[in-house]
């Protein structure tokens, strides 16, 4: 399997963000009918008051749940939409974590843009 970095996450509460965010990625996982898609970075970084740590997923995960997510919402085109759902389910659970990509753009940008062509 190769993992790729795609989620960063900032946090004040480490134990109940990360919990919370496993059960979203474990929705993720029985959604797309893919086990072991994701793991968390093995070292999280303590600064200011802050926990700081990656999401990493495997390829065909990601690209999976997409396609998923794209069938229930056809505006769903690439990881955006994923980082939205896990945005807006921190945000519902009063967690006042942070995610946002790894890099500068997006796995799949310019897979769905020749797709979409």
């Amino acid at each position: 399997m190769t993992w790729i970095p795609l989620f960063s996450v900032s946090s004040r509460d480490f134990e109940t963000d990360i919990e919370l965010l496993k059960k979203i990625f474990q929705l993720f996982e029985e959604k797309s009918r893919i086990a072991n898609g994701y793991k968390f970075s093995r070292e999280a970084k303590f600064a200011m008051g802050w926990w700081f740590y990656d999401i990493y997923v495997e390829a065909g995960f990601i690209k999976k749940l997409v396609e998923v997510e794209h069938i229930s919402n056809k505006k769903a085109k690439d990881e955006r939409a994923i980082l939205k759902i896990i945005q807006d389910e921190l945000k519902r659970n009063s967690s006042k974590a942070r995610v946002k990509f790894h890099g500068k753009k997006p796995l799949l940008a310019k897979y769905w843009a020749w797709l979409m062509k």
